[in-house]
């Protein structure tokens, strides 16, 4: 069983560990979405002809910020292409994936069980907020707190589209030691599988200290290519459902959001699915041969 400091994804099984290093001083703020005292205020203002927004600190004056400007601010969005839609450098991997998979998938590797494919990949939560449109009455003014504090806590994650499964772990840092311990995790969650993980060409990926388990092999990424890693998506989903116009008084407050919202988003396998399993991905063939 899982001490105080550990927790689990519901239905899933995945451990979440070594949070006990993220804590300091004092337990989780008891309102997490209180501003803190550095933070500034943001009103965004929009209309059926577009957006506009203005700026400035409490009390102050307010200056205006260009329409094309405010209208990034006030919608935000992914940065990637819809899971619809098939990225121009996709073809590539769409091509060597197969190929590689088939050399990788070997009946003397794989034995009896099953293959799964995962992406994996790390993201950085913090106390910045990202602003987003959202819901006022009329006629009011929406107001949104902004924070600039640069505290930031880490977390990796691996999704596995076909089967619409999200293992994750919380980290105060990120570097080989913690890719060792999610590896080692992801090993012990599916121990009866085989596992292809496709990641990028981070220094940590990489690492001659890195220490694989038996029954994971990884796949690289073509660089500087997140359009073609669903895990990024994932990551959008987190921060648009979870952190959109928040503000945290302490990192405590951010590791309470993660720990609420990634338990959440690993339990519905349908919109994970949904989101990832791209028709070039449900294609592969993860049969050994």
């Amino acid at each position: 069983m899982p001490g105080p400091r550990q927790w689990w994804s519901k239905g899933l099984g995945r451990e979440a560990p070594y949070v006990d290093e993220l804590r300091r001083g004092g337990g989780v703020s008891s309102a997490l979405g209180r501003a803190s005292a550095g933070r500034r205020s943001l009103s965004v203002i929009t209309d059926s002809g577009g957006a506009s927004a203005t700026l400035g600190a409490e009390g102050g004056s307010l200056s205006r910020i260009p329409i094309f400007g405010a209208t990034w601010v006030a919608q935000g969005g992914t940065g990637h292409p819809s899971s619809q839609e098939r990225p121009a450098d996709s073809r590539g991997l769409e091509k060597k994936l197969p190929q590689d998979l088939a050399a990788l998938l070997k009946p003397e590797v794989v034995g009896a069980r099953a293959t799964r494919i995962m992406f994996q990949d790390e993201a950085r939560f913090g106390r910045m907020v990202r602003i987003r449109r959202c819901w006022a009455p009329m006629p009011e003014r929406p107001k949104v707190d902004n924070g600039y504090e640069r505290q930031f806590v880490y977390v990796y994650g691996a999704v596995s589209p076909l089967q619409g499964q999200l293992d994750w772990m919380i980290s105060s840092k990120m570097d080989t030691e913690q890719m060792n311990r999610f590896l080692g995790q992801v090993s012990k969650a599916h121990k009866d599988e085989f596992i292809a993980m496709v990641v990028d060409g981070a220094s940590s990926h990489r690492s001659k200290d890195l220490q694989i388990p038996e029954n994971i092999r990884l796949h690289r990424l073509p660089g500087y290519s997140p359009e073609l890693n669903p895990q990024e998506h994932v990551w959008d989903e987190l921060r648009e459902k979870e952190f959109p116009n928040r503000v945290f008084e302490t990192m405590e407050g951010v590791i309470g959001q993660l720990e609420a919202g990634l338990p959440r988003l690993a339990a519905n396998t349908q919109a994970l699915r949904s989101l990832t399993a791209w028709p070039w991905i449900v294609s592969l063939n993860l049969k050994a041969n």
